[in-house]
């Protein structure tokens, strides 16, 4: 028996002094008083935070590591490189690229999953290569592809935890590929969009249910002619079906959006993501040009990563320990509530929430302690101490 005392447990609604029982990887009890046995591992933790670990569903890298490498022991190393901040799952999030590149890649994941024996690798994220080229960002254009001309089906056939895909719902075939798919689990999440506000109701019954890092490469509130026409932002904010990734490291979005997103959507459909590059959970310098997998010249500059010629943003190099603490600290929200986007939620989106992303008795033991900065002293996934 795993013994963790004296701790601040971190509950989806509450924050309560309680004693943490786990054993053989699991949870097996959350007691308020308990009587330690002569074989039990005990853990003081000081009066700090016991959470559970945190859950990346969009991460594209991590420890100059990339989730397009197509060597799984780089998809290891990156996982291991977040797990150090507290990430204990995560969802390698791919690149726009061709489908015959994707599909290698997702085996990559694949074979890194069943070997990873620290971090959870859930399954993948497919973020494209079915974009709006209108609003490609940090995509390279060449590798967005249209899915009625190249169908979808080989890619998806490959791996039953491809967890989610993010698409433009509005280009030729986006509705039909929404459909397909639902009809797999998997999460049609609307990315890179241009679409208006009817469209996205439209999109909703063809499947889709999620937003690709709002804000952020999709229409909100744009003119059409001389009148105003509301756009993904403004159907996410609104429509109650939709979850909404949030990318909450304080560059890509400022505090007064975060804090709307957070009143509008609640932390039970706000869901935190790094969006983050190999250059995150690394050691990088302000200034310095780098090279993305995919090609793309990137600088990081401002504490975020920005296309080298400045014309957008590239991605984060945050961790979702930055993100936590953002919303915690600047953004005002509850502890609980800036855990639960980073663990409950992401779990719930991703299909894992019966298993992951609470401190609940059955669970899986993955659980982190932090300081009131959110600075993380101790990571543990499947019951085994790794920090």
């Amino acid at each position: 028996m795993k013994v963790y005392k004296n701790c601040k447990v971190v509950f989806p609604q509450k924050i309560r002094d309680c004693i943490v029982l786990t054993d053989d990887g699991k949870i097996i009890d959350i007691v308020e008083r308990y009587e330690e046995k002569e074989n039990d591992m005990v853990t003081d933790c000081g009066g700090m935070y016991l959470s559970p670990g945190f859950i990346d569903a969009h991460v594209h890298g991590g420890g100059n590591k990339s989730a397009m490498s197509e060597n799984y022991e780089d998809i290891i190393a990156m996982a291991e490189a977040h797990l150090k901040h507290g990430t204990t799952s995560i969802a390698p999030t791919t690149l726009a690229a061709p489908i015959d590149q994707l599909k290698r890649v997702v085996l990559s994941i694949k074979k890194a999953s069943e070997e990873s024996k620290k971090a959870n690798i859930l399954g993948v994220h497919l973020e494209g290569p079915y974009l709006n080229l209108k609003y490609k960002g940090a995509q390279s254009p060449e590798n967005i592809l249209n899915p009625k001309k190249n169908p979808p089906e080989e890619l998806l056939d490959l791996w039953n935890r491809i967890l989610i895909m993010g698409a433009a719902p509005e280009v030729e075939g986006g509705f039909e590929l929404g459909e397909k798919l639902k009809k797999r689990g998997i999460v049609a999440s609307v990315a890179h969009s241009a679409a208006s506000f009817e469209q996205i109701e439209e999109a909703l019954k063809h499947g889709y249910s999620d937003i690709t890092h709002i804000y952020n490469a999709c229409t909100s509130c744009f003119k059409t002619g001389v009148f105003r026409t509301a756009g993904v932002v403004e159907a996410g904010l609104v429509l109650d079906e939709i979850t909404t990734q949030t990318i909450a490291d304080l560059r890509h979005l400022p505090k007064g959006v975060l804090q709307l997103i957070y009143k509008s959507k609640g932390d039970e459909k706000m869901y935190l993501i790094t969006d983050g590059l190999e250059f995150s959970a690394s050691d990088i310098k302000e200034n310095t040009v780098y090279t993305q997998e995919n090609g793309m010249s990137v600088i990081y500059e401002d504490n975020v990563m920005k296309l080298s010629d400045r014309s957008a943003l590239a991605g984060s190099a945050s961790v979702l320990s930055d993100c936590v603490r953002n919303m915690y600290k600047e953004v005002g929200v509850p502890l609980y509530s800036a855990v639960r986007m980073a663990s409950l939620t992401p779990a719930e989106v991703l299909g894992f929430s019966d298993k992951k992303g609470q401190i609940a008795k059955g669970y899986d033991a993955d659980l982190i302690l932090f300081d009131d900065d959110i600075n993380i002293k101790s990571v543990i996934t499947n019951g085994n101490k790794i920090i």
